[in-house]
């Protein structure tokens, strides 16, 4: 019986603490300084941006709704008589009007004051949700190199200790202590573990292409996961709480309750254009010119009352009404189905993270227990008891269960970010939060080889 090496079995046991690629930190980029460099360059985020000022420009705008309309115009005219009176004499005319005025009473300037500031407010959600969705573009972004790195690592590993086997098989077949089944089952690992590794490849070469697209830079390295982590409940740990959460601070939510504000009162402003208005009017004019005729320089102020009624205007205004009280209808059911809609996505996310937990613990214990086949396999071959391909099987079980709580890992991850995105709470402290969840005095080559 060939003797199998100590030495690799330990390898094997402790997988997790030799992934390859790990070095002293020199210059990788952690999810903090992703997230910094993200806000500097991202197209979208700095879009939401200038949408959020373009947006707080619509208070004044409502307010000059409700102020003073003041307006000067001059004239500078010469009159050339071809045929007229004696008395109309060819002179030049100069007339210099100010005029002001200011509404008592127009219902449609206050709704339009109302509407335009609610508008103000909806582009302040639409500001915080384009925030909390550059962190968790980020988060996802990052995660996902990191993933694809570790699924790497994890491959590589995987087909050495394939390749491994399947030298171990043909040896033994050598020695007439295996089958030539047991050689193409050898052979049959190893090519798999090699398709796994390009299909892990790829995975990784997407990843970074949308790392960049989001943060703007090709990472070289990037710190990865410290070995203790603990994958804690979130809190608060009930899942009403999340929903109520949701509800009072999804910044879409507010949104959409804005946007039924915006459409009552677009509601109230097409009732007030068919209702009369009132503006106190006032003028000071200054001219040489009557009619056509020239006078002597006169100045003279007014002020006044002006009173307009409208009276008919082919149905506009009727139609108008009966358009705004849909718009509100529509309104509310937007907003009561992405009320139901977060629901449905918080609790999705909720109970992802709990299953998370709970794999992440079952598949640790998994782990052990696979280790420890593996070793049992391999003293029962030693021992002539079992076949190669039965340590080859006990090897694949326990590389699927580092895969799969490789997964989960990041599964949690993903899934509490996505939990506090869709409860609207999601902030910068969650990105410094994560982030101690690196190792700051390693990093994580980011290689196509």
């Amino acid at each position: 019986m060939l003797k199998i090496k100590k030495t690799r079995l330990l390898g094997i046991c402790l997988l997790a603490a030799s992934f390859c690629g790990l070095s002293p930190k020199a210059n990788a980029i952690d999810l903090t300084q992703s997230y910094y460099k993200a806000i500097g360059y991202n197209p979208s985020y700095l879009s939401s941006t200038y949408q959020y000022k373009a947006s707080q420009t619509y208070k004044m705008q409502g307010l000059s709704y409700l102020l003073p309309q003041i307006s000067l115009s001059a004239n500078r005219s010469k009159y050339d008589f071809r045929t007229a009176p004696y008395y109309y004499a060819n002179y030049m005319a100069n007339t210099i009007s100010l005029n002001a005025q200011q509404y008592l009473f127009n219902l449609s300037s206050f709704a339009m004051f109302k509407e335009l500031n609610t508008k103000a407010k909806m582009g302040e959600y639409q500001f915080k949700d384009a925030d909390q969705q550059t962190i968790y573009n980020v988060a996802q972004s990052y995660f996902d190199v990191l993933s694809a790195l570790d699924q790497i690592n994890l491959t590589k590993m995987e087909k050495k200790a394939a390749h491994e086997d399947l030298v171990l098989a043909q040896k033994l077949y050598k020695a007439g202590e295996a089958t030539l089944v047991d050689v193409d089952d050898a052979q049959s690992r190893y090519d798999i573990t090699s398709a796994k590794l390009i299909q892990a490849q790829n995975k990784l070469d997407i990843a970074l292409t949308k790392f960049k697209a989001i943060v703007g830079i090709m990472p070289r390295s990037i710190s990865p996961f410290k070995d203790d982590i603990s994958f804690k409940f979130p809190t608060p740990s009930k899942l009403d709480d999340w929903i109520e959460l949701a509800k009072q601070n999804s910044p879409v939510i507010k949104y959409y309750e804005q946007n039924v504000n915006y459409y009552k009162q677009d509601l109230t402003k097409a009732i007030g254009d068919q209702l009369p208005s009132v503006a106190l009017i006032a003028s000071y004019t200054y001219t040489n010119t009557n009619s056509y005729i020239q006078t002597q320089t006169i100045k003279y102020a007014s002020i006044g009352i002006q009173i307009n009624v409208p009276i008919f205007n082919g149905g506009n205004s009727i139609a108008r009404i009966d358009e705004a009280h849909y718009r509100v209808k529509q309104a509310q059911m937007d907003k009561e189905n992405y009320q139901n809609n977060i629901t449905s996505s918080v609790t999705e996310a909720f109970l992802n993270v709990s299953s998370d937990i709970s794999k992440i613990d079952s598949l640790r214990i998994a782990k052990k227990a696979a280790q420890t086949a593996l070793k049992a396999n391999y003293m029962g071959l030693k021992a002539g008891i079992k076949t190669i391909a039965d340590v080859i099987n006990a090897q694949k079980q326990l590389y699927d269960v580092e895969n799969q709580l490789l997964n989960a890992k990041y599964s949690y991850i993903t899934d509490m970010f996505k939990l506090k995105y869709y409860s609207g709470v999601l902030s910068k402290d969650d990105i410094d939060f994560f982030n101690a969840y690196l190792a700051p005095s390693s990093e994580l080559i980011v290689s196509n080889n």
